[in-house]
């Protein structure tokens, strides 16, 4: 069945969330993904509920690039203990795609729910800064309204020509339905372990919701040609 790339536009413009499974061959793991320019604090109690993992906020390239982030495990790799660290990889062979973890100001401790949401929805007014092309403007907030270490890892795509994770397929998914890179997403866990991908699509059709394959959003990406964001 093709995938109907406006309804999963209007659902993530609606505040549903939609899940994206990554491959077999990988992590073998469902996510649920939502909007970050329609996030609220239930949005995120929800996805501590339902899905269960580490709940991070994810852009693109371009967020990156234009902020001069980095890689965490490249920073690291300069640390005389930490570089032993970050010399390995994980399983499924792939780099970590974190950046930073961070907090928005206003914020009490970071951890809670309302805490995480007003951190997120100010990265998102980052990303459609940075995306419309106002670089100086984005640059200030994120220096002024953000510290770090903090409560919401920062995640940007290494481009799924170079990696298929979770971070490089949501960055392409929203590309493909013409929103900002600038999405919020978790794992969905079972009770020891990830949700297996039965369970995963049980869930999908019994709320209503998107279940998306990641090979579908990468032929597509590659179709149009955005394989390097």
């Amino acid at each position: 069945m093709a995938v109907n790339w406006l309804s999963i536009r209007e659902a993530l413009l609606n505040g549903e969330p939609v899940l994206v499974f990554d491959s077999l061959s990988r992590e073998a793991e469902t996510d649920m993904v939502f909007y970050a320019g329609v996030v609220d604090y239930k949005k995120i109690a929800f996805l501590r509920r339902e899905a269960g993992g580490l709940i991070c906020y994810v852009s693109g390239r371009v967020f990156r690039e234009r902020l001069g982030l980095s890689f965490l495990n490249e920073t690291l790799n300069h640390h005389p203990v930490y570089r032993y660290l970050v010399s390995r990889k994980p399983r499924y062979g792939d780099p970590p795609a974190f950046n930073i973890w961070v907090n928005h100001v206003d914020t009490h401790t970071g951890i809670s729910d309302y805490d995480k949401a007003t951190t997120i929805r100010r990265l998102h007014d980052v990303a459609e800064l940075v995306y419309k092309g106002f670089d100086e403007d984005a640059i200030d907030v994120f220096t002024r309204e953000f510290y770090a270490p903090g409560h919401v890892p920062v995640l940007t795509s290494r481009g799924i020509g170079v990696r298929k994770g979770h971070t490089e397929l949501v960055t392409a998914l929203a590309l493909l339905t013409g929103l900002t890179p600038s999405m919020v997403i978790a794992e969905m866990l079972s009770e020891g372990s990830s949700l297996p991908r039965g369970e995963a699509i049980r869930y999908a059709r019994r709320h209503g919701l998107h279940y998306i394959n990641g090979f579908d959003i990468v032929v597509e990406a590659e179709k149009r040609g955005l394989v390097d964001d």
